[in-house]
């Protein structure tokens, strides 16, 4: 029988794993609890995930490590997203109390689009926001991860100005505070607007680089440009920008 202890920790797991997004599958807990009762200080769960777009493949490796107190930990885990041309790209993700990003947030980010964060800043001491995206040009870091493009509050991006400009309709205000956050965790959002005096329904991602929305159609066609979006999606790749790079550990 578990003692409250055991039950407790493998409770409080459970709910992290739901909580950053990879569900309460029967394998997932399985898994999990298998690898508690091993008698290894360190172990793995594999997992995919079901909300990348079309043709890409996301997997995902948990990393745990066990305390000599007994105590219990999720301390990484690895996203890996295969394309159609069963290209790959990954990155580690590591796991903290303070900011984590869901398994939801590592798919956009690894299919390009950009995340708003809230760190630490030591220089200020206060708590700030700040967009990242990952920079694909650059070579990865020792550990295997892509260096984070960050563009930080002094940059200017004012998601609910944006989403203005865009002229896009929402049928109730709540629509449009739901449409900001979404947009703000790197998801591509259905949206309706206006353009030759039709309203279109189609598809938005927020572009923190150019402080503006890309708009596309229900087909996921971009807008005035006719440009289909990827599956890893890397419009920005090769456009010019003064952001400063460095790293936000998260």
């Amino acid at each position: 029988m578990e003692t409250q202890k055991e039950f407790d920790q493998v409770e409080y797991l459970k709910n992290q794993l739901k909580y950053l997004g990879f569900g309460e599958g029967e394998k997932l807990h399985k898994d999990l609890e298998k690898g508690i009762k091993s008698k290894n200080q360190q172990f793995e769960i594999k997992t995919t995930s079901d909300k990348a777009l079309s043709g890409n493949k996301a997997d995902f490796t948990l990393k745990f490590n066990k305390t000599d107190s007994g105590g219990i930990f999720l301390n990484s885990y690895n996203a890996k997203l295969t394309n159609e041309k069963n290209e790959e790209i990954s990155h580690n993700f590591p796991v903290n109390r303070e900011n984590t990003f869901t398994a939801k947030e590592a798919i956009n980010l690894l299919e390009g689009r950009s995340v708003k964060i809230e760190f630490h800043n030591p220089k200020s001491d206060q708590q700030e926001t700040a967009f990242v995206q990952f920079n694909f040009d650059e070579p990865k870091t020792e550990k295997g991860n892509y260096l984070f493009q960050n563009f930080y509050k002094n940059y200017g991006v004012e998601t609910d100005k944006i989403v203005e400009k865009s002229n896009l309709i929402f049928d109730k205000p709540e629509y449009k505070e739901n449409t900001i956050k979404s947009l703000e965790k790197g998801n591509i959002v259905k949206v309706k607007f206006e353009q030759d005096d039709k309203i279109i329904e189609g598809k938005a991602i927020l572009n923190p680089q150019n402080r503006n929305l890309k708009l596309y159609d229900s087909d996921m066609n971009r807008i005035n440009t006719n440009k289909p979006l990827e599956g890893l999606e890397q419009d920005n790749k090769h456009e010019k920008n003064n952001v400063k790079e460095q790293s936000i550990k998260r």
